[in-house]
């Protein structure tokens, strides 16, 4: 889930993760949700960082997560991150395959709707750090989800959420709270995994 810093990377998130009144303007939406979570990303990082992906019972571990990940998120996926995540998760059946491995089962869905472009940058996000993560798989190892490529680039998606403010005034919170929950899913699925080891 590691992702690059970048220029300008806020560090410190403020009490609460709140937002000041009146929420982000439009140009700043990137650098406000990632204020936001910036604690939730760090404790997902620190958990997928346990996994040895030189090992194929580390790795496979590492790619079930992922899958049943996605798998528990399905029901708040956006219409049109549908085909590319639909593509993420047959990348990572296929690789679990070739271990003869099966994902995690999918958590139950959570009480309260995710938003849906809070969760696409948690998603969509990790393709950038997949890059990183891809130098520590042993060679041999079958890297399709790693290798996965969107079709709309970081860029991209970057300025959907940037238009963020052509919704409801509530909307910014809603999205914080999406990648919150999102990266709540993650991190229970691979607290799940070491309680198991």
């Amino acid at each position: 889930m590691k992702r690059p810093s970048g220029t300008g990377h806020l560090t410190e998130a403020p009490p609460g993760g709140v937002v000041p009144l009146g929420g982000p303007s439009p140009s700043s939406m990137h650098a406000a949700l990632r204020l936001a979570t910036s604690i939730d990303h760090q404790r997902v990082d620190r958990a997928i960082s346990r996994f040895d992906l030189g090992c194929a019972q580390g790795y496979a571990a590492f790619l079930s997560l992922n899958s049943a990940a996605l798998e528990s998120l399905r029901p708040h996926w956006r219409d049109l991150d549908t085909a590319e995540f639909d593509g993420l998760l047959g990348a990572l059946a296929a690789d679990l395959g070739a271990f003869g491995a099966t994902p995690f089962a999918a958590l139950a869905a959570p009480g309260r709707s995710i938003n849906g472009l809070g969760l696409a940058y948690v998603v969509r996000g990790a393709r950038l750090g997949a890059r990183i993560l891809r130098q520590r798989v042993s060679a041999g190892f079958p890297t399709a989800y790693l290798d996965f490529a969107p079709s709309l680039s970081w860029p991209g998606f970057l300025r959907q959420l940037n238009n963020w403010s052509a919704g409801p005034p509530a909307r910014a919170e809603d999205i914080f709270r999406g990648a919150r929950d999102t990266f709540a899913v993650y991190d229970r699925l691979a607290r799940l995994d070491v309680a198991s080891a």
